[in-house]
């Protein structure tokens, strides 16, 4: 990797990126040097949407997915960390992850950057993902070993009333307006053709279940319980629904210090600071 970068975003696996692709757009506006590090290929997500014996390996076409999708949210660097994309990388035994050398490669990272922010999931990795947990550890650990002076925020925090935050874990100590940056977001997650599905739904439901909770929706949308409902179809209809990022203070840095928006963002009208 490069000499420098001033933030680091570490990720589980090319897509989570998403979760924090209007702060990556808010900081690459500022200037701000931004290095993305992933710790898998992703070659154990969904095949759905490549043919049925493709000629490339689901890692190598995910990491080129990333390399896109970092490339147009203004990312100058990504770094692959090759952990095996597994159900339970927590777990002893084969898919499990190397932590100690997890832990090593990361800490090298840190000092050989000295970022002022660490963007990466949560201790309860957002939505529950035993890897997004399990790198959010190993993050706080590389930090650790290395004295890291600066500030860790996570994303997928919790926002009031926002479409997708009613399964996000931790209230948000900063909340970041994207909608400026919509079509790039839009364009990122386009990138990620093989995962994609995950996040869009079909716009005209294929069962008479799934047309009755559309219709549910629709309807109750001024709910959680419709919100969750409603379907999306496009990358530009799922940011549109998903215009607010919430990001965690996970550690402040040094006393006597701000931490990195109250520096950097405290007069910017799309950041609010609320820790």
């Amino acid at each position: 990797m490069g000499d420098k970068s001033d933030i680091l975003v570490v990720i589980a696996h090319p897509d989570d990126e998403v979760f924090a692709s209007g702060t990556i757009c808010l900081c690459a506006e500022k200037g701000f040097r931004i290095a993305l590090v992933c710790a898998t290929d992703g070659e154990g997500g969904s095949r759905d949407l490549l043919p049925s014996k493709p000629d490339v390996p689901l890692g190598v076409i995910r990491r080129q997915e990333l390399m896109l999708s970092a490339h147009i949210l203004g990312a100058s660097e990504v770094c692959f960390l090759r952990q095996p994309d597994s159900a339970r990388p927590d777990a002893e035994g084969e898919g499990s992850w190397d932590r100690p050398n997890l832990i090593s490669t990361l800490g090298n990272i840190i000092r050989q950057h000295n970022p002022e922010l660490i963007l990466a999931h949560g201790p309860q990795g957002g939505y529950g993902h035993p890897a997004h947990r399990l790198l959010y550890r190993c993050v706080a650990a590389a930090a650790q070993a290395v004295s890291f002076d600066g500030s860790i925020f996570s994303f997928c925090g919790k926002v009031d009333g926002a479409f997708f935050s009613w399964h996000f874990d931790q209230p948000s100590d900063v909340l970041v307006d994207a909608r400026i940056f919509l079509p790039r977001r839009a364009a990122s997650l386009s990138y990620h053709q093989t995962q994609v599905a995950y996040f869009v739904q079909p716009r005209f439901p294929r069962s008479v279940r799934k047309l009755a909770s559309a219709l549910f929706g629709f309807a109750f949308s001024f709910t959680v319980a419709g919100r969750k409902r409603v379907p999306i179809a496009t990358p530009t209809r799922f940011f549109g629904k998903f215009p607010t990022e919430g990001l965690v203070l996970q550690k402040a840095p040094d006393p006597g210090r701000a931490h990195f928006f109250r520096e950097h963002y405290l007069n910017d009208h799309r950041v609010q600071i609320n820790r």
